[in-house]
């Protein structure tokens, strides 16, 4: 091959993107931690390499980054392309700066057994695959690891529909995408978006008292837009609240894949009124408050599926802020995703549900870590309905658990700050198959009152530790008297 960041690596072939070289490492990884401990502020050094990990492939070395968490960072990320068709194995060697007893690799589902020597951990795979280094027990400076398939359809430069970043550090402000177009960032493009100080805020100050910019990626009312490639976009020097990453909305046939996003100021993927929509092959980590991974909006025909998300709020959420005739939500799948959630919740319908939302899947994902114990309507698998929608015909499928401190699923109807109607709304036909809890952790399932119930809700197959449970007297559910036919049905 005539790329030079392609390497041959025994029986594969690997591609290797270089980091800017305006990239500093981390002052201390102390400053970064405590960083992250800050829900609201920006980050004043923006993107850094790390001094926690070093990464190799075959002698190759991959560049590892760090980033603010909300709780035990920070978190240092690296990611490559594995290019062989043919498949072949690979040993990732990951050396930390400190000392290493022993390790695990999650999610455990992929199950890999890493070898420690000495600082060194070393994880053989033969496939592309996304996995979390955590080192002596504990989830103190984990190495999140990426390793993508080949890109597709890499556009050209010269297209004069692509908007397209090469290698190197790049200052934007923001970016609106139109019918047809492609925003490209090639492997070792790092984009640092800013806000010019003479920009004009849209809003001067919301309910947080902050100042809102136009958002940083915007498609409205667009078809058939790209937004891709294995650049980073960086966004912890923006002030709380300054800009969402990525805002869709009511558009059609959009597909987001391949980039990393990191210190998001606000929301980071935000689909509103669309349709037809793909979010593939994404790494998201945030450490802010309202930082969600993927909010998927009164929007229809949604996929997905294959990320990698960190986040200080939910992770991948379905919601319907807009009132009817607006449509709720439908048709949406979520899929082989990875979540550690330090703040809110991992999957499901979350809060605002003004219409009608159906026919929602969310299958075959692993969370790693959920932490938030600080408010009742928090957890895994979530429905939560805070408005007068009816949220139906939902199925959690194939999903494990392997962390959780406070719900492992939930079905709630309440009213919190962010409701705007009066009415409660339903929850009804929901299944649960096939989840995978650990010891102790319960379950929360509570209606409104008679006329608004959580109903018909089946749990087919719950595996507590390894053994699965078929009584549900023994399945540590909270119910309250608004709960309509609830059955534990044993997988086999």
């Amino acid at each position: 091959m005539n790329d030079p960041h392609v390497y041959d690596v025994g029986t594969a072939l690997i591609r290797i993107y270089p980091a800017p070289e305006e990239l500093q490492f981390a002052t201390s990884e102390e400053r970064l931690s405590a960083q992250g401990e800050d829900a609201f502020g920006a980050d004043p050094d923006g993107l850094v390499l790390s001094r926690d990990w070093q990464l190799s492939v075959g002698g190759h070395a991959v560049p590892v980054f760090a980033a603010p968490v909300t709780s035990g960072g920070p978190t240092s990320f690296a990611s490559f392309d594995y290019v062989s068709e043919a498949g072949g194995a690979i040993t990732l060697v990951a050396r930390s700066a400190r000392d290493v007893q022993s390790a695990i690799v999650r999610p455990f589902s992929l199950g890999l057994q890493p070898v420690v020597e000495e600082h060194t951990v070393h994880v053989s795979i033969d496939s592309p695959c996304k996995l979390i280094v955590e080192t002596n027990g504990d989830r103190e400076r984990p190495l999140f690891i990426t390793v993508h398939a080949p890109e597709q359809k890499v556009p050209q430069a010269d297209d004069p529909d692509v908007v397209y970043f090469g290698p190197g550090l790049h200052e934007v402000d923001k970016l609106e995408l139109t019918n047809g177009q492609t925003l490209y960032l090639a492997g070792g493009a790092v984009i640092r978006v800013i806000v010019p100080e003479e920009e004009v805020p849209l809003v001067e100050s919301d309910w947080a008292e902050q100042k809102v910019y136009q958002d940083f990626i915007v498609a409205d009312q667009a078809e058939q837009v790209r937004i891709c490639g294995r650049g980073i976009i960086d966004l912890s020097m923006l002030n709380w609240h300054a800009r969402k990453a990525i805002f869709i909305q009511r558009s059609a046939n959009v597909q987001i894949e391949g980039l990393t996003l990191v210190g998001t100021s606000h929301w980071t993927i935000h689909l509103s009124k669309s349709r037809d929509c793909s979010i593939r092959d994404m790494i998201l980590i945030g450490y802010r408050e309202n930082s969600d991974g993927i909010d998927i909006v009164n929007s229809e025909r949604v996929l997905v599926e294959d990320c990698l998300i960190r986040t200080g709020d939910d992770a991948v959420v379905v919601k319907a802020m807009a009132a009817p005739p607006a449509l709720g939500g439908r048709d949406i799948t979520v899929r082989g995703c990875t979540v550690w959630n330090d703040k809110v919740r991992c999957f499901g319908i979350t809060g605002e549900t003004r219409t009608d939302i159906r026919d929602v899947v969310f299958e075959n994902c692993d969370i790693v870590h959920s932490l938030a114990t600080w408010t009742e309507e928090v957890g895994s698998l979530c429905i939560v309905v805070g408005d007068s929608g009816t949220i139906e015909n939902v199925r959690f499928d194939n999903m494990r658990i392997e962390e959780e401190h406070q719900y492992a699923m939930m079905c709630l109807i309440f009213k919190d700050r962010w409701s705007v109607d009066q009415e409660p709304g339903h929850i009804r036909n929901i299944v649960f198959r096939n989840i995978h809890v650990p010891q102790g952790v319960p379950s929360l399932f509570h209606g409104s009152d008679a006329k608004h119930l959580v109903e018909n809700v089946r749990i087919e197959g719950l595996i507590v530790e390894g053994r699965e449970v078929v009584r549900i007297e023994e399945a540590g559910f909270r119910m309250n008297d608004f709960v309509g036919d609830i059955r534990l049905i044993a997988s086999s």
